[in-house]
């Protein structure tokens, strides 16, 4: 199962990372909204693990363009 999580918090970020990885999760990250959109068009995660307070674009502001773009 592919992860993807978008965190802002550089911390967080990687805790939650080093957590999931260790229980054999593939796991990806990005800083913010726009480079968490970008991953998902590269990658298609099975699931996202998102921040709603970020800067550039906020974790609803994700959620709402991951589901409405028909090709993801």
């Amino acid at each position: 199962m592919k992860i993807l999580i978008v965190e802002d918090d550089a911390n967080s970020r990687t805790y939650l990372e080093r957590a999931l990885k260790s229980q054999g999760y593939s796991v990806e990250s990005a800083a913010n909204g726009v480079a968490g959109l970008e991953r998902v068009k590269q990658s298609r995660p099975d699931l996202i693990i998102s921040d709603i307070m970020m800067p550039e674009m906020d974790g609803f502001e994700l959620c709402r363009r991951v589901k409405t773009d028909e090709q993801l």
